[in-house]
């Protein structure tokens, strides 16, 4: 009897099984498919991503050829088309391309243009087309103007901030704002994450910045220094006063001997 009693449980688990896997096999197979399909998929981005790279590694090799031998409009074209296409070299193509506007052309605005295709506030090499964007811009902007174009990049403690503080300290100091200068450059002297250079140039701005004006202290001393020249002529006022009664008394004498 327990045996008959095994076989129809045995049989029962079977049809249940046979049913579930009728009802829900389907999405089985579409799980299955989905995940070779996905792997495929990762498989073939990355042999194009790879291709893609390849070919761009290969055309930037031409923009550079080009930029060396004084090819600058072949350069510019090539290197233009690199930066605009949105991939992992184009930040570095609008740095190279820039170059190639300086260079070839003498074309600061262009330069500055290219430089913006790359320029941000989120990677290394976005930071550095910045700066560079802004060191160009510094000739004509205002300190003003050069703070907001800087933006963010002031307030970070990193090396590319301490370039940004030291630019703007720099064309205020170019401004007349002597003060505000000095200010700047002390703070880059302790600041840290400031590169070595940057230090050194500070110290060497402070050094030619015209002296710092006199404290309230000082400026309290320049009355005395008025009150001692009121004494000295008042002093010599004096003399003079007691020169005269001597030539009068000369003349006295002079009246009283006889003809």
């Amino acid at each position: 009897m327990a045996d008959i009693f095994e076989e129809v449980e045995e049989g029962l688990r079977q049809e249940r099984a046979a049913r579930l896997w009728k009802k829900y096999g389907v999405f089985a197979y579409i799980a299955a498919a989905l995940l070779i399909g996905g792997v495929a998929l990762n498989e073939y981005m990355q042999s194009q991503r790879a291709q893609t790279l390849e070919e761009q590694s290969v055309a930037f090799e031409s923009a550079d050829s080009a930029l060396s031998a004084g090819t600058f409009d072949l350069a510019a074209d090539e290197f233009d088309t690199l930066a605009r296409s949105d991939t992992e070299i184009s930040p570095l193509a609008a740095n190279f391309l820039a170059q190639t506007r300086l260079t070839g052309n003498a074309d600061t605005e262009a330069a500055i243009t290219a430089l913006e295709m790359a320029a941000n506030a989120d990677t290394p090499i976005g930071k550095l087309s910045l700066m560079k964007a802004a060191y160009l811009k510094s000739e004509t902007a205002s300190r003003a103007e050069l703070e907001t174009y800087l933006g963010s990049l002031l307030d970070e403690e990193s090396q590319f901030g301490a370039l940004a503080l030291e630019l703007v300290a720099a064309k205020a100091a170019q401004e007349g704002d002597t003060e505000y200068a000095r200010q700047v450059f002390n703070e880059l002297r302790f600041l840290a994450n400031v590169p070595d250079g940057v230090t050194q140039r500070s110290v060497r701005a402070l050094a030619a910045l015209p002296a710092a004006p006199a404290t309230d202290a000082a400026a309290g001393d320049a009355p005395s220094e008025d009150g001692a020249a009121t004494a000295d002529e008042m002093t010599g006022e004096s003399a003079q006063t007691e020169e005269i009664p001597d030539s009068g008394a000369a003349g006295s004498s002079d009246g009283d001997q006889p003809e």
